[in-house]
């Protein structure tokens, strides 16, 4: 359970960190006056795929991280059958 925990936090925190590069790396190509409006014309479209996963992969991660949260808390704490005879 620990190493899925780890796992999940591990996959959200990079995303987060992927993001936050993309739109500085963006910025600073708009800075210098080139333009990524379009994904139909020659510019390059990288960017925007991977910003776009690192957006998909942040609620995922983000959810499957509560949940095994969750399950962990509730492991701990509630008794299991059979445990205690």
């Amino acid at each position: 359970m620990k190493r899925w925990i780890a796992a999940a936090a591990g996959l959200l925190g990079f995303s987060i960190l992927v993001f936050v590069g993309v739109v500085a790396y963006v910025d600073i190509g708009r800075s210098r006056g080139e333009q990524w409006s379009s994904l139909d014309g020659p510019e390059p479209v990288w960017p925007a795929v991977v910003g776009f996963g690192a957006l998909y992969a942040i609620p995922i991660s983000a959810i499957v991280l509560v949940g095994l949260v969750v399950a962990a808390i509730l492991r701990a704490y509630l008794p299991r059958s059979g445990a205690g005879k």
